[in-house]
């Protein structure tokens, strides 16, 4: 008679979704806490397209949405509010989705690819290009410029960091060691940069190196949405691996998983999502970070989910960005992210270690 109560009592708990031969389960809560996040991701782009220093009438910027305002609508609600909404929703989501994908194939919360050195190594190079005199043009040709050289930089990075962290295999702890130091080599190259740049060309690159959305235009999209499109695809692919990887290599191995391959092509993903933000907005610390360990507690996952912390990063840099923009003094992204980032990095590190102590 037990028997028979249990079997019904296991069948009812399993809640999924079959099409035909095909079963799909399906565990309600991160389906709610994907639905909100994107009704506040949602709520958060209507809001910055709406309202911003200059008062628009609901009615003009839905007409300059649709194409039939003023040649300064456009611009305003266009490139200014909307652009830069959803250029900041792709910069959030890239910076997330690559932190989930660093922290769960380290197995360590505290990787990044701000703290690994990917984003600073992506940085110098750029700075290298910025502070050449007529290496970048237009605004038009900046992107053009600088993303190419962006990724150049964080690939060389991510070969060195790997380069100096194999002793016979990778450690999570020896990895990220280095590339803490391989991080401040690459800040310190840029500050040398910037002390042999013109003044105009170091002012510009400064302002960029603070990490800001202030440069974005509606072009950069173009650059953008592929980009995070081909991460959101590889994620989805590689999810199963990679979560099998938060157990260990022979873990991984045995449920089949080809933990090397795995590992690689997440890294790549997670590098080239990086830089490809660090050429556009500058090196905007802390949302790779703090969205994937937001998003492991909000979705109660049993690690760091790529595409929930790109959800969260999406949310996280575009209010932080209309928080920025809001202030009696406007200060760039990057200010706001380091604010709120710097004391979860504390707070994980103080964790961490008395865990390690007990």
């Amino acid at each position: 008679m037990s028997d028979q109560t249990l079997v019904p009592a296991r069948r009812s708990a399993r809640r999924g979704v079959r099409i035909g031969p095909v079963g799909l389960a399906v565990r309600p809560w991160p389906v709610v806490a994907t639905l909100l996040g994107l009704a506040v991701l949602v709520v958060l782009v209507v809001f910055s397209t709406v309202t911003g220093t200059l008062d628009l009438p609901l009615d003009r910027v839905w007409a300059a949405l649709t194409g039939a305002g003023t040649r300064i609508e456009e611009l305003v609600v266009l490139d200014r509010r909307f652009g830069r909404a959803m250029v900041a929703v792709l910069i959030g989501f890239a910076l997330g989705c690559s932190g989930g994908l660093t922290q769960s194939i380290t197995r360590n919360p505290i990787a990044s690819p701000d703290i690994l050195g990917v984003s600073a190594g992506a940085a110098a190079t750029a700075t290298f290009i910025l502070t050449i005199p007529g290496a970048v043009g237009d605004a038009t040709s900046a992107s053009a410029v600088l993303v190419p050289a962006a990724l150049l930089g964080g690939l060389v990075t991510t070969v060195l960091i790997l380069a100096l962290g194999w002793r016979g295999g990778f450690s999570c702890l020896r990895l990220i060691l280095v590339g803490i130091a391989v991080n401040a080599l690459a800040a310190s190259l840029t500050t040398w940069l910037l002390t042999r740049a013109s003044l105009d060309s170091a002012a510009v690159a400064s302002r960029w190196l603070v990490g800001s959305l202030d440069g974005v235009r509606y072009d950069d999209l173009a650059w953008l949405l592929p980009v995070v499109l081909v991460g959101l695809a590889a994620s989805l692919v590689l999810s199963r691996d990679v979560a099998a990887l938060r157990l260990g290599w022979d873990i991984a191995g045995s449920l089949g998983t080809p933990p090397g391959r795995t590992e690689g092509l997440a890294l790549a993903v997670a590098v080239v999502l990086a830089a490809t933000t660090t050429a556009l907005a500058g090196p905007i610390g802390f949302v790779a970070f703090v969205a994937p360990q937001a998003a492991m507690r909000l979705f109660r996952t049993a690690g760091p989910p790529p595409l929930a912390g790109g959800l969260v990063g999406a949310v996280l840099l575009l209010a932080a960005d209309m928080v920025a923009q809001r202030l009696p003094v406007p200060l760039p992204v990057g200010v706001v992210t380091a604010v709120v980032g710097a004391p979860c990095l504390l707070y994980l590190v103080i964790r961490n270690t008395r865990r390690a102590s007990v």
